[in-house]
């Protein structure tokens, strides 16, 4: 009997906590609404204030629902989450809050600028020129790998957070952010990091020809395009937009894969299958235009009787059109 009671307690404060919660979202919302200047009912006012008062858990529930279904929509499309998260996050005044309201983006705006100023610094180094930009990570050793290679990371690291800032900070405008998506914009940003290394590194790609279509571009001579620029903005594109760089792997397996298993040809019993049922399917569709028409037809003889001869044919000429055009 006692553990039973302590189960039912527990379930019951969880009740509650659930209760509490939902009265609290009311509460921010109705902030949030007569912040933005939204015209709030004053039955629901007068709900959310009643249901304080009641001992009766059924009906305070029921109130709390009224009032927050009726709250949701007037704020929509925010989320009441999201409203509830900010407001929180505002309540416990941190230093870092001229970042952002959303721990998501202060902490990804704090990556962004330790990228871009490792970046900045990183540059400064003797190591980082057009030589040991354009040489290939398997050719080279010790710390003038670690700065090329660092650099690379701080490129694309800045391409990943400005992508992930960028996607995030529209469902943070509009107040639908979802917290339970934060780890995806982790996983995207680092996915970008990866493809910047794929995308400078181990995809060949020729520097000298980038340099001249960018020159050409730009209307200046194509030795003045810096190759070390270049390898660092390709890193920072990787970084941006890691299905780029997925698209091209996945190009590459798939032209390995013509070679290693060339395409087996069709089947001609199901190619001649495949061919009858779409022959019946054009057959079918044809036949119901036809009767349609007819049908059009038919309808006008009833209504009009003494249709003219001369509208007849033309009628006449229009199915025989519809029976031997070419789309057919």
């Amino acid at each position: 009997m006692t553990e039973k009671k302590a189960v039912d307690i527990e379930q019951k404060n969880d009740k509650e906590d659930i209760w509490l919660r939902i009265e609290r979202e009311c509460e921010v919302m109705v902030k949030h609404a007569f912040a933005k200047g939204v015209n709030v009912p004053i039955k629901v006012i007068k709900t959310l204030q009643q249901q304080k008062q009641n001992i009766d858990h059924e009906l305070k529930a029921e109130k709390l629902t009224f009032a927050h279904n009726n709250l949701a929509e007037l704020v929509a499309p925010a989320k009441p989450e999201t409203i509830l998260l900010m407001d929180d996050e505002t309540e416990k005044g941190s230093i870092f809050l001229f970042l952002g309201r959303v721990p998501l983006i202060r902490k990804m705006m704090l990556v962004a600028i330790i990228s871009l100023i490792a970046l900045i610094s990183l540059s400064l180094s003797q190591y980082i020129n057009n030589e040991n930009m354009v040489t290939s990570m398997f050719d080279m050793e010790g710390t003038r790998l670690l700065y090329v290679q660092t650099i690379l990371l701080a490129a694309a690291a800045i391409g990943a957070s400005f992508s992930a800032l960028f996607k995030a900070n529209t469902y943070v405008t509009a107040g639908s952010y979802d917290p339970k998506y934060e780890s995806s914009y982790w996983v995207r940003f680092v996915v970008g990091l990866i493809a910047g290394i794929i995308l400078t590194q181990l995809i060949p790609v020729n520097l000298d020809a980038v340099a001249e279509a960018a020159g050409n571009a730009s209307g200046s001579a194509a030795s003045g395009v810096s190759h070390a620029a270049l390898r660092i903005t390709m890193a920072l594109v990787g970084g941006f937009s890691a299905h780029l760089v997925y698209t091209i792997l996945d190009r590459i397996v798939e032209t390995v894969s013509s070679f290693i298993s060339p395409p087996v040809a069709a089947d001609p019993e199901i190619l001649k299958q495949s061919l009858q049922n779409q022959f019946q399917q054009e057959k079918l569709q044809w036949m119901t235009e036809l009767s349609s028409e007819l049908n059009v037809l038919q309808q006008k003889l009833i209504i009009e009787p003494e249709l003219s001869k001369l509208e007849l044919h033309k009628h006449l000429a229009e199915f025989q059109l519809l029976i031997t055009t070419k789309d057919r």
